[in-house]
């Protein structure tokens, strides 16, 4: 056992990396959750999960931004009494708040077990980041078993009113697809000419309409631009820059299929069981694909389900054709309208 089982309990998750590595930890809060129902939850995460906050479990949220005095969370750190703290990052941020979080236990992955690591931490856990899902390495730390929880993002109904106010407004109406062509990293980035054949192949052959997702990157916005004024339709609309984070995820969880690019998108959309279709080219879908029944991970070779096993490659070299497969295998049928 970690601790004591009582209403008192204060566990703190620290977790400073991406927005995607923050949905991979949810079943993390889940499995807590199981073992101790009464206790109190906090995160402590990188501010560019803020426009997540009204989605993500737990109890509280501290956000750390880079550059800023940060006193909130510096105080609360120190002043709240901590029985359990995990730290996901192994950075040296991520130790700094363990350290001073003065918790009674204090866990992180062997692997971050230097000698800086071990005069701040009294607990560390045998992990094997190279065979294992992310989900399953951030349950690892938890001595939680493999894929032991799920864990999904909550949308309120005033979060859900206010998104299906947003489509509406867009003029258009009826069954859709989310396309997500982008990420915070440019290797990620597929064609242009390849997205709007998939876009038309799920327009004319699934009868969906294509909402286009996106941050507010610069590279992000000029394809998006390029792939509306190519694919010239009154079915394809841009919400790209329009949402926070949590109305993203409310518009992906009434998709009937996410496609897109490994990214936290993406990880929202298998988090919330939506049929998904997602390309791998430089990183590895053993570690990052899609881990639901209906979700498929797309490369060079083909697609596949979970567990995937395929070799990384550049993003140019999959084909539109193994994209449009691995739709047709999660999405059969054209969609229908009243």
């Amino acid at each position: 056992m970690w601790a004591r089982q009582d209403s008192d309990l204060n566990i703190l998750l620290i977790q400073l990396k991406r927005i995607g590595d923050v949905v991979l930890t949810i079943p993390c809060v889940e499995s807590l959750k199981q073992k101790y129902p009464q206790a109190r939850i906090t995160w402590v995460l990188d501010s560019a999960c803020k426009s997540m906050d009204e989605i993500l479990p737990g109890d509280q949220k501290f956000y750390f931004k880079k550059g800023a005095l940060n006193a909130r969370v510096w105080r609360n750190l120190l002043l709240r009494k901590w029985d359990l703290c995990f730290e996901f990052t192994g950075t040296d941020r991520g130790r700094l708040m363990a350290a001073m979080s003065r918790s009674s236990q204090r866990v992180t992955y062997k692997r971050h077990a230097s000698a800086l690591g071990r005069c701040v931490f009294n607990r560390f856990i045998e992990a094997d980041v190279k065979t294992l899902h992310t989900v399953d390495y951030h349950l690892a730390l938890l001595d939680a078993a493999p894929a032991s929880a799920a864990g999904s993002l909550a949308i309120s109904a005033s979060l859900r009113q206010k998104t299906e106010s947003l489509l509406r407004s867009t003029g258009i109406q009826g069954p859709y697809a989310i396309v997500h062509p982008g990420a915070a990293r440019g290797e990620k980035m597929w064609s242009t000419v390849r997205w709007c054949e998939v876009i038309q192949f799920l327009i004319s052959e699934k009868n969906l309409n294509v909402f286009i997702t996106g941050g507010r990157g610069v590279e992000e916005f000029a394809q998006i631009d390029e792939m509306i004024t190519r694919c010239a339709s009154p079915r394809v609309c841009s919400l790209a820059g329009k949402t926070s984070l949590s109305e993203l995820a409310a518009i992906i969880s009434k998709a009937l299929i996410f496609v897109g690019v490994d990214t936290g998108a993406s990880h929202m959309a298998d988090t919330l069981q939506v049929p998904s279709a997602v390309l791998f080219g430089s990183t590895n879908p053993l570690h990052w694909g899609p881990r639901s029944r209906t979700g498929r991970a797309v490369g060079v070779q083909g697609f596949s389900s979970y567990p995937h096993d395929f070799p990384k490659c550049r993003m140019q070299e999959i084909s539109s054709e193994n994209l449009i497969g691995a739709i047709n295998s999660v999405l059969p049928l054209k969609a229908f309208t009243d």
